[in-house]
């Protein structure tokens, strides 16, 4: 079923697209949607259902403006790649790093984590931000790219500002 917008107060994103540098950066999940894969590859069957996870990076662009990016991970929900969705429930707490426990993957809303982002080309040419890695938290690197605008970033609720004193407290100065 076609998603429903509400054609009266249509929101417009301006259609840039933001390429991070690589490295390792401090995200949030926005939001997610569940959707099936029309399997077009040799390596996961069709109907095999997908959760997009959509990840929100805040970073600092080329004028010194706070902003985020929005990053899309895929997660296929299939057995000989359940370790992708481990690591990345592991990386926003839902889960421990060992043992066999059930999940509820949809509970992925607001949560936070370290990943590595690289870039990968894509089918037209263009290139693309990428999740490589999620991190688990005892095994996450201490310093993000992206640490002085997560100090000033209240996760989905904006900016705010912090003194240059509470900055020297930060647990990654």
């Amino acid at each position: 079923m076609a998603e429903q917008l509400n054609l009266e107060h249509l929101m417009l994103e301006d259609g840039s697209y933001v390429l991070l540098e690589e490295g390792t950066y401090r995200f949030m999940v926005r939001s997610h949607s569940v959707d099936y894969y029309s399997g077009d590859s040799e390596k996961i069957p069709p109907n095999t259902q997908v959760v997009t996870a959509e990840l929100e990076i805040p970073y600092t662009d080329e004028t010194g403006t706070l902003c985020t990016v929005i990053v899309k991970n895929k997660l296929n929900v299939y057995q000989k790649v359940l370790f992708i969705i481990r690591q990345f429930t592991n990386a926003i707490g839902l889960t421990p790093e060992v043992g066999k426990v059930p999940i509820n993957l949809l509970d992925m809303d607001g949560k936070t984590g370290i990943c590595e982002i690289t870039h990968r080309e894509g089918s037209n040419g263009n290139t693309y931000n990428n999740v490589s890695t999620f991190y688990a938290p005892s095994k996450a690197p201490k310093v993000c790219l992206n640490d002085a605008e997560w100090a000033q970033w209240d996760c989905g609720k904006g900016f705010v500002e912090i003194s240059d004193e509470a900055a020297k407290e930060l647990p990654w100065s």
